[in-house]
Protein backbone atom coordinates (compact mmCIF):
# COMPACT_ATOMS: atom_id res chain seq x y z
CA UNK A 1 0.00 0.00 0.00
CA UNK A 2 1.45 3.27 -0.89
CA UNK A 3 1.67 6.15 1.64
CA UNK A 4 -1.01 8.17 -0.16
CA UNK A 5 -3.07 5.91 -0.21
CA UNK A 6 -2.52 5.09 3.90
CA UNK A 7 -2.27 8.85 4.08
CA UNK A 8 -5.74 9.22 2.42
CA UNK A 9 -7.48 6.54 4.33
CA UNK A 10 -5.95 8.02 7.78
CA UNK A 11 -7.52 11.02 6.90
CA UNK A 12 -10.56 9.88 6.27
CA UNK A 13 -10.79 8.07 9.95
CA UNK A 14 -9.94 11.11 11.16
CA UNK A 15 -12.73 13.47 9.74
CA UNK A 16 -15.33 10.69 10.47
CA UNK A 17 -13.88 10.43 14.08
CA UNK A 18 -13.98 14.49 14.41
CA UNK A 19 -17.14 15.03 12.06
CA UNK A 20 -20.54 15.93 13.36
CA UNK A 21 -21.87 12.65 14.05
CA UNK A 22 -18.97 10.83 16.26
CA UNK A 23 -18.80 14.42 18.44
CA UNK A 24 -22.82 14.37 18.49
CA UNK A 25 -22.61 10.09 19.69
CA UNK A 26 -20.00 11.04 22.14
CA UNK A 27 -22.18 14.24 23.49
CA UNK A 28 -25.49 12.44 23.65
CA UNK A 29 -23.05 9.43 25.83
CA UNK A 30 -21.36 12.05 27.96
CA UNK A 31 -25.37 13.56 29.07
CA UNK A 32 -26.59 9.98 29.12
CA UNK A 33 -23.36 9.34 31.80
CA UNK A 34 -23.93 12.34 33.52
CA UNK A 35 -27.54 12.03 34.58
CA UNK A 36 -26.49 9.03 35.95
CA UNK A 37 -23.50 10.15 37.86
CA UNK A 38 -25.54 12.99 39.32
CA UNK A 39 -28.11 10.89 40.42
CA UNK A 40 -25.90 8.44 42.44
CA UNK A 41 -23.94 11.21 43.63
CA UNK A 42 -26.43 13.77 44.68
CA UNK A 43 -28.56 10.92 46.49
CA UNK A 44 -25.52 10.10 48.61
CA UNK A 45 -24.21 13.47 49.38
CA UNK A 46 -27.47 14.99 50.56
CA UNK A 47 -30.02 14.31 53.26
CA UNK A 48 -33.62 13.09 52.33
CA UNK A 49 -35.47 16.38 52.73
CA UNK A 50 -32.86 18.44 50.82
CA UNK A 51 -32.60 15.57 47.94
CA UNK A 52 -36.11 15.45 48.09
CA UNK A 53 -36.02 19.61 46.69
CA UNK A 54 -33.84 18.57 44.20
CA UNK A 55 -36.06 15.92 42.57
CA UNK A 56 -38.24 18.58 42.21
CA UNK A 57 -36.38 21.25 41.15
CA UNK A 58 -35.29 18.71 38.83
CA UNK A 59 -38.93 18.09 37.83
CA UNK A 60 -39.59 21.81 37.11
CA UNK A 61 -36.85 21.88 34.36
CA UNK A 62 -38.18 19.05 32.67
CA UNK A 63 -41.87 21.30 32.51
CA UNK A 64 -40.33 23.93 30.71
CA UNK A 65 -38.39 21.51 28.36
CA UNK A 66 -41.47 22.04 25.74
CA UNK A 67 -41.12 25.84 25.62
CA UNK A 68 -37.50 25.14 24.68
CA UNK A 69 -38.27 22.57 22.01
CA UNK A 70 -40.69 24.73 20.39
CA UNK A 71 -38.51 27.65 20.01
CA UNK A 72 -35.59 25.50 19.06
CA UNK A 73 -37.18 23.69 16.33
CA UNK A 74 -39.29 27.22 15.48
CA UNK A 75 -35.74 28.63 14.66
CA UNK A 76 -34.37 25.96 12.38
CA UNK A 77 -37.31 26.09 10.47
CA UNK A 78 -37.09 29.92 9.96
CA UNK A 79 -33.31 30.04 9.84
CA UNK A 80 -32.37 26.80 7.56
CA UNK A 81 -34.07 28.22 4.06
CA UNK A 82 -31.56 31.58 4.20
CA UNK A 83 -28.58 29.44 5.89
CA UNK A 84 -28.88 27.49 2.57
CA UNK A 85 -29.78 30.25 0.37
CA UNK A 86 -32.93 29.54 -1.01
CA UNK A 87 -35.49 30.99 1.11
CA UNK A 88 -35.52 35.20 2.32
CA UNK A 89 -33.83 36.10 5.69
CA UNK A 90 -35.49 35.86 9.00
CA UNK A 91 -35.63 38.73 11.47
CA UNK A 92 -34.60 39.70 14.56
CA UNK A 93 -37.85 38.40 16.22
CA UNK A 94 -35.21 34.59 16.27
CA UNK A 95 -33.22 36.22 18.99
CA UNK A 96 -36.23 38.11 20.74
CA UNK A 97 -37.56 34.70 21.12
CA UNK A 98 -34.19 33.56 22.70
CA UNK A 99 -33.80 36.48 24.73
CA UNK A 100 -37.14 36.34 26.53
CA UNK A 101 -36.98 32.82 27.30
CA UNK A 102 -33.38 33.38 28.78
CA UNK A 103 -34.77 36.08 30.95
CA UNK A 104 -38.09 33.78 31.64
CA UNK A 105 -35.64 30.94 33.07
CA UNK A 106 -33.17 33.05 34.69
CA UNK A 107 -37.00 34.78 36.95
CA UNK A 108 -38.23 31.16 37.51
CA UNK A 109 -34.34 30.29 38.61
CA UNK A 110 -34.57 32.50 41.84
CA UNK A 111 -38.55 32.42 42.16
CA UNK A 112 -39.39 28.63 42.29
CA UNK A 113 -36.73 27.65 45.15
CA UNK A 114 -38.52 30.67 47.41
CA UNK A 115 -41.32 28.25 48.03
CA UNK A 116 -38.85 26.56 50.18
CA UNK A 117 -38.00 29.44 52.10
CA UNK A 118 -35.48 32.12 51.93
CA UNK A 119 -34.74 32.10 55.39
CA UNK A 120 -31.80 29.95 54.88
CA UNK A 121 -29.75 32.10 52.31
CA UNK A 122 -27.09 29.36 51.47
CA UNK A 123 -29.56 26.77 51.24
CA UNK A 124 -31.96 29.24 48.88
CA UNK A 125 -29.14 30.68 46.85
CA UNK A 126 -27.86 26.78 46.45
CA UNK A 127 -31.04 25.10 45.10
CA UNK A 128 -31.66 28.66 42.87
CA UNK A 129 -28.43 27.79 41.22
CA UNK A 130 -29.07 24.39 40.65
CA UNK A 131 -32.30 25.06 39.12
CA UNK A 132 -30.57 27.84 36.67
CA UNK A 133 -28.28 25.01 35.75
CA UNK A 134 -31.39 22.63 35.16
CA UNK A 135 -32.95 25.30 33.39
CA UNK A 136 -30.03 26.19 31.48
CA UNK A 137 -29.05 23.03 30.00
CA UNK A 138 -32.21 22.72 28.51
CA UNK A 139 -31.87 25.72 27.03
CA UNK A 140 -28.42 24.83 25.37
CA UNK A 141 -29.74 21.30 24.25
CA UNK A 142 -33.27 22.74 22.65
CA UNK A 143 -32.81 26.25 22.03
CA UNK A 144 -29.41 26.69 21.19
CA UNK A 145 -28.46 23.18 19.52
CA UNK A 146 -31.24 23.99 16.81
CA UNK A 147 -30.54 27.34 16.08
CA UNK A 148 -26.60 26.37 15.77
CA UNK A 149 -27.47 23.50 13.40
CA UNK A 150 -29.50 25.56 11.39
CA UNK A 151 -26.57 27.58 10.06
CA UNK A 152 -24.39 24.00 9.91
CA UNK A 153 -22.10 24.45 12.95
CA UNK A 154 -23.17 21.05 14.14
CA UNK A 155 -19.78 20.07 14.55
CA UNK A 156 -18.70 23.10 16.53
CA UNK A 157 -21.64 22.40 18.61
CA UNK A 158 -20.92 19.41 19.89
CA UNK A 159 -17.09 19.42 20.48
CA UNK A 160 -17.69 22.86 22.23
CA UNK A 161 -20.83 20.70 24.28
CA UNK A 162 -18.64 18.16 24.79
CA UNK A 163 -16.11 20.24 26.54
CA UNK A 164 -18.97 21.81 28.60
CA UNK A 165 -20.75 18.24 30.08
CA UNK A 166 -17.28 17.56 31.13
CA UNK A 167 -16.77 20.73 33.42
CA UNK A 168 -19.87 19.67 34.75
CA UNK A 169 -18.88 16.25 35.64
CA UNK A 170 -15.98 17.95 37.05
CA UNK A 171 -18.31 20.10 39.02
CA UNK A 172 -19.74 17.23 40.20
CA UNK A 173 -16.55 15.84 41.72
CA UNK A 174 -16.01 19.30 43.89
CA UNK A 175 -19.62 18.56 45.31
CA UNK A 176 -18.67 14.97 46.01
CA UNK A 177 -15.12 15.82 47.54
CA UNK A 178 -16.25 19.17 49.36
CA UNK A 179 -20.09 18.60 50.14
CA UNK A 180 -20.92 21.77 49.38
CA UNK A 181 -24.03 21.87 46.71
CA UNK A 182 -24.03 25.83 47.39
CA UNK A 183 -20.29 25.58 45.58
CA UNK A 184 -21.67 23.11 43.23
CA UNK A 185 -24.18 25.21 42.07
CA UNK A 186 -21.29 28.18 41.92
CA UNK A 187 -18.87 26.25 39.80
CA UNK A 188 -21.83 25.10 37.13
CA UNK A 189 -23.37 28.62 37.08
CA UNK A 190 -19.70 30.05 35.77
CA UNK A 191 -19.69 26.86 33.62
CA UNK A 192 -23.10 28.09 31.85
CA UNK A 193 -21.79 31.92 31.65
CA UNK A 194 -18.39 30.83 29.74
CA UNK A 195 -20.23 28.73 27.61
CA UNK A 196 -22.96 31.12 26.65
CA UNK A 197 -19.80 33.75 25.97
CA UNK A 198 -18.10 30.40 23.81
CA UNK A 199 -21.50 30.49 21.78
CA UNK A 200 -21.59 33.62 20.75
CA UNK A 201 -17.84 33.74 19.69
CA UNK A 202 -18.99 30.89 17.23
CA UNK A 203 -22.12 32.36 15.93
CA UNK A 204 -20.64 35.49 14.72
CA UNK A 205 -18.72 33.10 12.28
CA UNK A 206 -21.86 31.93 10.79
CA UNK A 207 -24.46 33.66 7.94
CA UNK A 208 -27.57 34.13 10.85
CA UNK A 209 -25.25 36.34 13.54
CA UNK A 210 -26.28 39.77 10.91
CA UNK A 211 -29.49 38.87 12.33
CA UNK A 212 -28.64 39.41 15.57
CA UNK A 213 -29.11 43.24 14.76
CA UNK A 214 -32.11 42.90 11.90
CA UNK A 215 -34.89 44.59 13.58
CA UNK A 216 -37.95 42.58 14.02
CA UNK A 217 -41.28 43.16 12.33
CA UNK A 218 -44.51 42.58 12.95
CA UNK A 219 -45.09 39.90 9.99
CA UNK A 220 -41.94 38.56 11.24
CA UNK A 221 -43.29 37.88 14.65
CA UNK A 222 -46.68 36.79 13.59
CA UNK A 223 -45.04 34.21 11.42
CA UNK A 224 -42.24 33.40 14.05
CA UNK A 225 -44.93 33.13 16.87
CA UNK A 226 -47.25 30.86 14.31
CA UNK A 227 -44.34 28.22 13.73
CA UNK A 228 -43.85 28.46 17.61
CA UNK A 229 -47.48 27.07 18.51
CA UNK A 230 -47.13 25.09 15.99
CA UNK A 231 -44.27 23.57 17.52
CA UNK A 232 -45.14 23.94 21.04
CA UNK A 233 -48.41 21.96 20.80
CA UNK A 234 -46.30 19.00 18.94
CA UNK A 235 -44.03 19.22 21.76
CA UNK A 236 -46.77 19.08 24.39
CA UNK A 237 -48.62 16.13 22.16
CA UNK A 238 -45.03 14.20 22.82
CA UNK A 239 -44.68 15.08 26.25
CA UNK A 240 -48.35 13.37 26.64
CA UNK A 241 -47.47 11.06 24.36
CA UNK A 242 -44.88 9.19 27.03
CA UNK A 243 -45.61 10.66 30.27
CA UNK A 244 -49.54 10.46 30.51
CA UNK A 245 -49.65 7.11 31.57
CA UNK A 246 -48.20 8.74 35.14
CA UNK A 247 -51.30 10.02 35.44
CA UNK A 248 -53.22 7.12 34.89
CA UNK A 249 -51.32 4.73 36.79
CA UNK A 250 -51.34 7.06 39.91
CA UNK A 251 -55.33 7.70 39.56
CA UNK A 252 -56.21 4.27 39.93
CA UNK A 253 -53.20 2.59 41.76
CA UNK A 254 -51.66 5.43 43.70
CA UNK A 255 -47.98 6.01 44.43
CA UNK A 256 -46.91 2.74 44.53
CA UNK A 257 -45.59 -0.96 42.58
CA UNK A 258 -47.49 0.26 39.59
CA UNK A 259 -46.07 3.37 38.99
CA UNK A 260 -42.56 2.07 39.54
CA UNK A 261 -43.21 -0.60 37.35
CA UNK A 262 -44.03 1.68 34.60
CA UNK A 263 -41.72 4.11 35.20
CA UNK A 264 -38.87 1.67 35.19
CA UNK A 265 -40.21 0.36 31.27
CA UNK A 266 -39.76 3.91 30.15
CA UNK A 267 -36.49 4.57 31.77
CA UNK A 268 -34.76 2.32 29.61
CA UNK A 269 -37.34 3.06 26.73
CA UNK A 270 -36.02 7.08 26.81
CA UNK A 271 -32.56 5.47 26.93
CA UNK A 272 -33.04 3.78 24.05
CA UNK A 273 -35.18 7.10 22.25
CA UNK A 274 -31.66 8.83 23.36
CA UNK A 275 -29.57 6.54 20.80
CA UNK A 276 -32.42 6.51 17.98
CA UNK A 277 -33.13 10.53 18.56
CA UNK A 278 -28.96 10.93 18.04
CA UNK A 279 -29.14 8.77 14.84
CA UNK A 280 -31.71 10.89 13.48
CA UNK A 281 -30.18 14.42 14.11
CA UNK A 282 -26.77 13.00 12.42
CA UNK A 283 -29.12 12.75 9.16
CA UNK A 284 -31.57 15.82 9.37
CA UNK A 285 -29.09 18.32 8.02
CA UNK A 286 -28.70 16.52 4.56
CA UNK A 287 -32.16 15.42 4.68
CA UNK A 288 -33.25 19.14 5.30
CA UNK A 289 -30.90 20.29 2.70
CA UNK A 290 -32.07 17.70 0.39
CA UNK A 291 -35.48 19.08 0.25
CA UNK A 292 -34.54 22.49 0.19
CA UNK A 293 -32.32 21.53 -3.25
CA UNK A 294 -35.71 20.20 -4.52
CA UNK A 295 -34.30 16.70 -4.12
CA UNK A 296 -37.23 14.88 -3.06
CA UNK A 297 -36.80 11.51 -4.09
CA UNK A 298 -33.36 11.33 -1.80
CA UNK A 299 -34.92 13.31 0.82
CA UNK A 300 -37.98 10.24 1.16
CA UNK A 301 -34.77 7.31 0.52
CA UNK A 302 -33.25 8.93 3.10
CA UNK A 303 -36.06 9.20 5.65
CA UNK A 304 -36.73 5.18 5.15
CA UNK A 305 -33.18 5.08 5.86
CA UNK A 306 -32.80 6.35 8.84
CA UNK A 307 -36.53 5.12 9.67
CA UNK A 308 -35.22 1.79 9.18
CA UNK A 309 -32.09 2.12 10.88
CA UNK A 310 -33.70 3.71 13.93
CA UNK A 311 -35.60 0.40 13.88
CA UNK A 312 -32.91 -1.72 13.59
CA UNK A 313 -31.28 0.32 16.67
CA UNK A 314 -33.87 -0.16 18.72
CA UNK A 315 -34.23 -3.97 18.42
CA UNK A 316 -30.77 -4.02 19.95
CA UNK A 317 -32.47 -3.37 23.98
CA UNK A 318 -35.36 -4.40 22.69
CA UNK A 319 -34.55 -7.89 22.53
CA UNK A 320 -31.89 -7.48 25.53
CA UNK A 321 -34.88 -6.91 26.84
CA UNK A 322 -36.97 -9.72 26.31
CA UNK A 323 -34.19 -12.16 26.78
CA UNK A 324 -32.64 -10.42 29.68
CA UNK A 325 -35.30 -8.47 31.04
CA UNK A 326 -35.58 -9.78 34.62
CA UNK A 327 -31.95 -9.05 35.42
CA UNK A 328 -31.52 -5.74 33.74
CA UNK A 329 -34.69 -4.73 36.17
CA UNK A 330 -32.77 -6.44 38.86
CA UNK A 331 -29.78 -4.38 37.84
CA UNK A 332 -31.42 -0.80 37.98
CA UNK A 333 -34.05 -1.13 40.79
CA UNK A 334 -32.52 -3.38 43.25
CA UNK A 335 -34.72 -4.43 45.96
CA UNK A 336 -37.16 -2.27 44.75
CA UNK A 337 -37.49 -4.29 41.72
CA UNK A 338 -41.31 -4.91 41.21
CA UNK A 339 -41.10 -5.27 37.17
CA UNK A 340 -43.17 -9.23 36.85
CA UNK A 341 -41.70 -12.02 34.25
CA UNK A 342 -45.25 -11.34 33.05
CA UNK A 343 -44.34 -7.86 31.60
CA UNK A 344 -41.00 -8.44 29.82
CA UNK A 345 -42.15 -9.28 26.77
CA UNK A 346 -44.43 -5.64 26.50
CA UNK A 347 -41.81 -3.87 28.03
CA UNK A 348 -39.75 -4.96 24.89
CA UNK A 349 -42.34 -4.13 22.50
CA UNK A 350 -42.42 -0.52 24.06
CA UNK A 351 -38.36 -0.31 23.77
CA UNK A 352 -39.20 -1.58 19.78
CA UNK A 353 -41.97 1.28 19.40
CA UNK A 354 -39.66 3.99 20.27
CA UNK A 355 -37.45 3.14 17.09
CA UNK A 356 -40.25 4.32 14.90
CA UNK A 357 -41.60 6.57 16.94
CA UNK A 358 -38.68 8.97 17.21
CA UNK A 359 -37.44 10.13 13.70
CA UNK A 360 -40.85 10.02 12.43
CA UNK A 361 -41.59 13.14 14.80
CA UNK A 362 -38.60 14.46 14.74
CA UNK A 363 -38.22 14.86 11.24
CA UNK A 364 -41.86 16.38 11.19
CA UNK A 365 -41.04 19.07 13.86
CA UNK A 366 -37.91 19.86 12.28
CA UNK A 367 -39.37 20.01 8.80
CA UNK A 368 -41.99 22.73 8.69
CA UNK A 369 -44.76 20.14 7.71
CA UNK A 370 -47.45 22.55 10.09
CA UNK A 371 -50.66 20.84 8.73
CA UNK A 372 -48.98 17.48 9.39
CA UNK A 373 -47.61 17.94 12.77
CA UNK A 374 -50.73 19.64 13.52
CA UNK A 375 -53.05 15.98 12.69
CA UNK A 376 -50.35 13.87 14.46
CA UNK A 377 -50.74 16.20 17.79
CA UNK A 378 -54.87 16.12 17.17
CA UNK A 379 -54.23 11.90 17.32
CA UNK A 380 -51.75 11.84 19.88
CA UNK A 381 -54.67 13.71 22.16
CA UNK A 382 -57.23 11.82 21.47
CA UNK A 383 -55.22 8.41 21.54
CA UNK A 384 -54.33 9.55 25.27
CA UNK A 385 -57.78 10.61 26.01
CA UNK A 386 -58.97 7.30 24.80
CA UNK A 387 -56.31 5.30 26.47
CA UNK A 388 -57.24 6.73 29.87
CA UNK A 389 -61.14 6.31 29.16
CA UNK A 390 -60.31 2.47 28.45
CA UNK A 391 -58.00 1.67 31.04
CA UNK A 392 -60.58 3.55 33.74
CA UNK A 393 -63.71 1.81 32.65
CA UNK A 394 -61.93 -1.88 32.31
CA UNK A 395 -60.36 -1.28 35.40
CA UNK A 396 -57.07 -2.86 33.70
CA UNK A 397 -54.17 -4.44 36.15
CA UNK A 398 -51.06 -2.94 35.89
CA UNK A 399 -49.73 -5.70 33.12
CA UNK A 400 -52.67 -4.89 30.98
CA UNK A 401 -52.07 -1.47 31.08
CA UNK A 402 -48.83 -1.99 29.54
CA UNK A 403 -49.72 -3.71 26.94
CA UNK A 404 -52.85 -1.10 26.45
CA UNK A 405 -49.99 1.41 26.27
CA UNK A 406 -48.23 -0.49 23.73
CA UNK A 407 -51.11 -0.45 21.21
CA UNK A 408 -51.21 3.32 21.79
CA UNK A 409 -47.89 4.19 21.50
CA UNK A 410 -47.83 1.87 18.19
CA UNK A 411 -50.69 3.96 16.61
CA UNK A 412 -49.22 7.08 16.73
CA UNK A 413 -46.00 6.07 15.93
CA UNK A 414 -47.69 4.31 12.94
CA UNK A 415 -49.29 7.43 11.65
CA UNK A 416 -46.28 9.53 12.63
CA UNK A 417 -44.53 7.94 10.23
CA UNK A 418 -47.22 7.49 7.37
CA UNK A 419 -47.47 11.64 7.62
CA UNK A 420 -43.43 11.85 8.05
CA UNK A 421 -43.86 10.41 4.20
CA UNK A 422 -46.03 12.93 2.99
CA UNK A 423 -43.51 15.98 3.89
CA UNK A 424 -44.04 18.11 0.50
CA UNK A 425 -40.88 20.01 -0.71
CA UNK A 426 -41.69 23.58 -0.15
CA UNK A 427 -42.95 22.85 3.42
CA UNK A 428 -39.69 23.97 4.33
CA UNK A 429 -39.91 27.50 2.94
CA UNK A 430 -43.80 27.90 2.65
CA UNK A 431 -44.00 30.53 5.47
CA UNK A 432 -40.78 32.24 4.01
CA UNK A 433 -42.67 33.17 0.95
CA UNK A 434 -46.24 34.25 2.86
Amino acid sequence: MSDAVLHGRTRRVVRLATGFGALHIVHTALNLGYTLVQLLVLARGLDQQRYAEVVFLTAVSFYVQPIDQAIGRANYMALRPGALGVGGKAGGEIFGFLGAQAALLVILSFLIPALFGIDDPERYLGNALYLFGCLFTAYWSFDLQSTVWSADLGRQFAFVSIIRRLLFLAALGLFWATGSFLLFGVATTVVVLVFMAVLLRLLRQSEIWPLVTRPATRIGVLAHLKRFWSSLVFALSELLVLNSPYAVVTALFGVGPALVMFDSVMKVCRLAMAGTRTLAEIFLPRISRQMLGGEMDNARRGLRLVTGLCAAASAVPALAVLFFGEAIFELLLGHNNVVPAAAIPVASLIVLISGFYQPATLFLSYLNAAALIGRVARFAFAGAAAFALFVVLQGAEPGALLWIYAAFFGAVSAISIVFSARIEPWDLVRSEKR
